[in-house]
């Protein structure tokens, strides 16, 4: 008797607890935002004048290269922001190189996503042997917290390094085998990264810009410190065996690739001159933010005078986001949006939820690209305007970016980037893409696309339309 109403309790407190997950993660999002009058008073004009420098890296291997070459070079800091560490031999390397700048007397600050970061399960040694070096400094993002489940949208999506305050690194790439791999490899995904370099280490305007909101994320409640432990002998023995494993992860891929270590490549020489830019970001809080990104995509746009291209490996225009363009007056002759098809594409969740838009966006009076590869996709988020501003960062064109990430963007005036970056999309991306247009039939071929995945896109399809405020 008593086990019967025992297992009627738990029941009962499961059922509540889920009634609760229901209500504080998805009910209070599904509400509308108040309407806020930040959008009304934002200044529509940020551009600042900027004797820096910029890099647009396209190649999967070489965004491993300049990685490595910035934590290799600095000399008094290093600051680090991702969202997550995706597996392979990558992440063990890139951890060898912070240990390698710490161990140099370089201060390391990490901070990452505290959910999707990947550091507790095979990595969770890592996060021992940074505890033990006094140099390095890794804080979580706002961790899991099971009894406050608002919290659990609250995500860092930035993907930032600075090297001492005057060289920094910005895209939309997470740390993984998958998006640094050689050609061949299945499963690549393909991205953009701008590096900015301060020729005059007295005036890093933009950088400035992003060191001012890296020090805010870092000094953030949200931001808590993993490397401020005791530990145990145990644990200290663990700390002391990753170090050792990351060291022959190191050389071994020094003895393998020796070229890859010892090859200079001078990035100035391939430098881009910036006539004005600036670095804009989401605000660090809670629930829906003020989508300030958002604000700043919706500008760039709205003022184009001939030409647009925008790529994003999701597009989830929510009703929220129809509004606002809705808003808006787009008066330019070419308009270009690229993203994945249903072939390329790895997250099959945010696809079947721009499923549901995807006619709506080929008949109206842009054209949509998708990309065919079933052996590659595309994670780029970039715009390009009038052939001269150029913006790429971290932001995907869907609700989650817009109101729910910190994310963050770079937007550039330099003609000669916008150029490069738009030849790299026509050459390599719009030439394996398909453009949609139902009143002449065409789409996708489905040949590349596994029955299952048809089916699985299918079936989401009614519940994505239904929780598109939170993909």
């Amino acid at each position: 008797m008593k086990r019967q109403k025992l297992k009627s309790l738990t029941k009962y407190i499961l059922l509540g607890y889920f009634m609760y997950i229901a209500i504080t993660s998805v009910v209070m999002f599904a509400l509308p935002p108040q309407a806020s009058v930040l959008e009304a008073a934002y200044p529509t004009s940020k551009m600042i004048e900027s004797t820096e420098r910029v890099v647009l890296i396209a190649e999967r291997t070489e965004a491993l290269k300049v990685r490595f070459d910035l934590m290799d070079q600095a000399e008094d800091t290093l600051d680090i922001s991702y969202y997550s560490m995706q597996g392979g031999d990558s992440v063990d390397l890139f951890y060898a190189h912070i240990l390698k700048a710490a161990d140099r007397g370089v201060k390391v600050r990490f901070v990452i996503d505290g959910i999707a970061h990947n550091m507790r399960l095979g990595n969770r040694d890592v996060v021992l042997l940074f505890n033990q070096h006094p140099n390095i400094d890794l804080a979580f993002y706002e961790s899991f917290d099971p009894l406050r489940p608002w919290t659990w949208h609250n995500r860092l999506h930035d993907k930032l390094m600075i090297v001492d305050q005057s060289i920094a690194l910005i895209g939309g790439r997470n740390i993984g085998d998958k998006y640094f791999a050689n050609e061949g490899y299945v499963g690549a995904s393909n991205d953009f990264d701008l590096l900015l370099i301060s020729e005059h280490l007295d005036e890093p305007q933009i950088i400035g810009q992003m060191q001012t909101y890296f020090n805010d994320l870092w000094d953030h409640d949200y931001s808590v410190l993993q490397t401020n432990q005791e530990l145990s002998s145990s644990k200290k023995l663990k700390a002391k065996k990753a170090r050792e494993r990351l060291r022959e992860t190191y050389q071994d891929n020094v003895d393998t690739y020796p070229n890859f270590y010892t090859e200079k490549v001078d990035w100035l020489a391939r430098s881009h001159e910036i006539n004005q830019g600036y670095f804009v970001h989401n605000p660090v809080e809670r629930f829906t933010k003020d989508p300030i990104v958002w604000w700043e995509m919706l500008d760039l746009v709205s003022n184009a005078k001939s030409d647009v291209v925008i790529q994003s490996p999701y597009i989830i225009p929510s009703r929220q986001m129809q509004k606002d363009i809705a808003r808006r007056d787009f008066e330019f002759s070419r308009f270009i949006l690229l993203t994945n098809g249903m072939a390329s594409s790895p997250n099959v969740i945010a696809h079947s939820g721009y499923r549901n838009y995807r006619n709506q966006l080929a008949n109206s009076t842009l054209d949509l690209y998708e990309y065919q590869d079933p052996d590659q996709s595309l994670h780029m988020k970039s715009i390009v305007i009038d052939e001269q501003i150029a913006a790429v960062g971290s932001f995907n064109f869907d609700s989650r970016s817009m109101e729910l990430n910190t994310e963050s963007m770079v937007i550039l005036d330099s003609p000669s980037l916008a150029n490069e970056i738009l030849e790299t999309i026509e050459q390599k991306y719009l030439s394996s893409s398909i453009l949609v247009d139902h009143a002449e039939g065409t789409d996708e071929l489905l040949e590349n696309v596994s029955i299952v995945k048809q089916v699985v896109v299918f079936i989401l399809r009614p519940l994505t339309r239904m929780l598109d405020f939170l993909l």
